[in-house]
């Protein structure tokens, strides 16, 4: 299962970029959509997302440390609210460190306007750390994401901390997924609204529901936490906790709770 690994709400961060007059980096990976705020400020229409000066001479470009180091399988660049000052295409590089040495993952990508850009990348094979994206030659973006698999040989969980992290190669599976992303259950964040979590449908075949945490090495759980804000109305009336020791071994109850 893929998930975005530039997540805020998994950790990913902004590290540097060359500019950000009219809109801020830190825009790009946001999990909300794009929103067009309608107000103006001393730079001109306020934006939601990431923008840069007009008159680049040759590119703009902004680094992010990955939530965690995986590799990279698709590229989604958003450019909603951004008619005519989208870039013009767009180039994507993987390092394991800030400073490169940089690979080169996607090139020249041409870009559409006010739309969901989607760029397969095939064939990497590179586990990286830090993701570099390049606008041509300049302009705005509102979301940027890349989608793959989180390199769980490089997870080595601590002791005495929080396990539900993507950084320590916590994997998340569930039964289903109709509203809100299963991956929310680990997220940072504190849940805004119920898009920020993870529901299942009112009426369903199935006997029960599940979401299933998982780790590259055997964990022990000390504390359980669930947080059901902002669920009033249609938050579980219980769950049961179950545990086992790998994928051939049975389930065991820890326990039930309201």
């Amino acid at each position: 299962m893929t998930l975005n690994l530039l997540a805020r709400e998994l950790g990913a961060s902004v590290v540097d970029c060359s500019d950000e007059f009219f809109g801020t980096a830190d825009a790009l990976l946001l999990s909300t959509p794009p929103q067009r705020p309608g107000t103006y400020g001393l730079r001109g229409a306020d934006v939601d997302g990431w923008e840069s000066r007009r008159h680049n001479p040759d590119h703009d470009w902004v680094v992010i440390r990955a939530a965690h180091p995986g590799r990279i399988e698709q590229v989604e660049l958003e450019t909603t609210g951004f008619r005519f000052n989208a870039p013009r295409s767009i180039g994507v590089d993987v390092s394991d460190s800030a400073d490169g040495p940089w690979h080169e993952i996607l090139a020249d990508a041409e870009v559409r306007p006010n739309s969901v850009n989607e760029y397969p990348v095939a064939g990497t094979g590179r586990s990286a750390a830090f993701v570099r994206l390049r606008i041509v030659p300049d302009g705005g973006v509102a979301r940027f994401r890349a989608y793959g698999v989180v390199d769980v040989s490089r997870s080595r969980p601590p002791e005495g901390v929080r396990l539900s992290d993507i950084r320590l190669g916590c994997r998340v599976r569930a039964s289903e997924g109709s509203f809100g992303d299963p991956w929310s259950v680990i997220s940072h964040a504190m849940p805004r609204d119920t898009h920020d979590g993870w529901e299942t449908p009112r009426r369903s075949d199935a006997d029960r529901h599940f979401v299933e945490l998982s780790w590259p090495a055997p964990v022990r759980l000390r504390t359980l936490e669930v947080v059901a804000t902002p669920f009033r109305g249609n938050c579980a009336a219980r769950i049961t906790v179950e545990a086992r020791a790998d994928d051939t071994s049975g389930w065991a109850a820890l326990g039930t709770f309201e």
